[in-house]
């Protein structure tokens, strides 16, 4: 427990020191309220940040993705527990679409979407107010709040997504259709004793998912985001059909409720990956004593060799003892019984 806390104050101080000087009461002291505004503004709000934030042309865009009917999570300073809205407020996912230039993939929040990454893929994404102001959206994209660079506290909350991610082809060599649709946000059941499913769908009819048109060139070999869209799901681009009858697109189904850390339930590979991982683990938790086996069982063998060999020398002098005992030549051994012919009792009584 000591430890654990140790580590935890040591991660808080290396975490403040990274961002002292740095304006981060954005992401964790409560919104300006209507009346500040009125008082210190002459009423005029922040201006919003749009739909979609253009970071770099064709390179890097963030979509404040609506969340229709999702639960806001409320994180107010310095008290706990955490609250849940009644009734929730219109609120948003924050989604980083960036090229990573090193290698020409598409990332999500940090994790490569296009091409996808091998399963499970698990993607996590903030939730910040509907009226998000754009002020707030620059210092987010300036900080890196949507990737593993923010390592503070923050007033949002985090969810990871339930997710369907589809490639649709198109007639234009290099040009091809990313759709990513979030189907669920997961959250812990305690925090919202309501729905002891553990994550909210989202069904809505007027839900929208995010497509983009991506470019890709063989020389040299580069990715370019030429369009970036939020459309209803009904409206998403559709594949044509190629010459073998086939719909030109591949579609992927992430649930995380259905992974562990060994794999998808159910399957064969989680089992024997399972299995591996439980062995492996048994054996390094076990590997101190390792170095007393490689001394004792040598120890144990070469006794039991010495002992063998004693038994077997033992033999032959026990059978040769036995041997001289009979022998009638030993000095000790009586002398034969001669049959002299012509003796009898009466002779020997004279």
């Amino acid at each position: 427990m000591r430890f654990v806390l140790g580590a935890s104050l040591v991660a808080v101080a290396s975490a403040y020191r990274d961002w002292s000087g740095i304006d981060t009461k954005w992401a964790t002291h409560p919104d300006k309220t209507a009346a500040w505004y009125d008082e210190h503004a002459d009423g005029r709000p922040p201006e919003l940040a749009p739909a979609i934030t253009t970071i770099a042309a064709n390179k890097s865009s963030v979509v404040k993705l609506e969340c229709v009917g999702c639960p806001f999570r409320v994180r107010k300073l310095h008290l706990e527990p955490e609250e849940w809205q009644e009734p929730p407020q219109d609120n948003s996912l924050l989604l980083n679409f960036t090229i990573d230039a090193s290698s020409s993939r598409l990332l999500l929040n940090g994790r490569s979407i296009a091409p996808l990454a091998p399963m499970p893929f698990h993607i996590n994404a903030f939730q910040v107010n509907a009226n998000f102001s754009r002020d707030h959206m620059d210092k987010a994209v300036d900080y890196q709040l949507m990737d593993d660079s923010w390592n503070l506290g923050t007033k949002f909350g985090r969810f990871e997504l339930q997710y369907e991610h589809t490639v649709v082809g198109t007639r234009e060599p290099g040009k091809f259709w990313i759709q990513f649709d979030v189907t669920a946000i997961l959250y812990t059941p305690e925090l919202y004793a309501k729905n002891g499913s553990g994550y909210h769908e989202l069904k809505r009819e007027d839900q929208k998912l995010v497509q983009i048109l991506l470019r890709e060139t063989a020389e040299p070999h580069d990715l370019f985001m030429e369009e970036v869209q939020l459309v209803d799901r009904k409206d998403r681009a559709k594949p044509y059909k190629m010459e073998c009858g086939r719909l030109a697109m591949a579609r992927t189904v992430f649930k995380p409720l259905e992974w562990d850390h060994y794999g998808k339930i159910g399957t064969w590979s989680r089992a024997f990956y399972m299995l591996w991982s439980k062995t492996r683990d048994a054996f390094w938790d076990n590997f101190v004593f390792l170095p007393i086996l490689v001394v004792l069982v040598p120890v144990i063998v070469l006794f039991r060799w010495m002992a063998r060999k004693q038994r077997e020398m033992a033999v032959p002098i026990e059978d040769d003892a036995e041997a001289a005992l009979l022998d009638s030549e030993h000095e000790d051994a009586p002398p034969e019984y001669d049959d002299v012919s012509g003796c009898s009792n009466e002779d020997e009584k004279v």
